[in-house]
């Protein structure tokens, strides 16, 4: 979702990532997600492979950027794994939409080396986002990874990731 763009996605879709290319649902800084769900209706978004066949890491997670304070010399910087995802300003009463009812499983890839995608990875996301009720499962790398930001998160469930649970970096 590039700046100024807006993805609806609603209650009770699905969506499969790619395992060949690694897919990765990217909000940049300016775009939005409206992912909202609803307890009996939530939105899955899950690997391509058949159930059964799923393995922690089969596709790259969601990323949400951006434009709220972080502690990066200058405010502003790209996303471990060299993929685009910038993030970073001086707007903490940022919005990047709504995650409400949403789970994110068997995602978290590694980009290079010791740069990952977690299942959820959030840059420089600001206080007007909405941020609730989201499960993430099965995970290769991090459940939830904040990079800066100050959005006011609730209600989030990790479970059976094969890293840690929740991380914060860059203040």
């Amino acid at each position: 979702v590039q700046d100024g763009g807006v993805l609806n996605i609603a209650a009770g879709t699905v969506i499969f990532g790619d395992f060949e290319s690694k897919g990765t649902l990217i909000v940049q800084r300016g775009g939005k997600i409206n992912a909202i769900g609803e307890a009996a209706k939530p939105i899955i978004m899950t690997s391509e492979k058949q159930p059964g066949l799923r393995q922690p890491g089969d596709w790259g997670g969601l990323v949400i950027c951006g434009r709220a304070r972080n502690n990066v010399p200058g405010g502003e910087a790209e996303l471990e794994g060299g993929y685009g995802a910038f993030h970073g300003g001086n707007d903490d009463n940022d919005g990047s939409g709504t995650l409400r009812y949403v789970q994110i499983n068997f995602a978290g890839i590694p980009i290079n080396p010791n740069e990952e995608v977690n299942s959820l990875t959030m840059g420089s996301v600001g206080k007007s986002t909405v941020i609730d009720h989201v499960l993430c499962a099965y995970g290769l790398d991090d459940a939830f990874e904040w990079f800066g930001g100050n959005v006011d998160a609730k209600y989030l469930v990790a479970y059976r990731g094969l890293d840690d649970d929740l991380v914060v970096d860059l203040g």
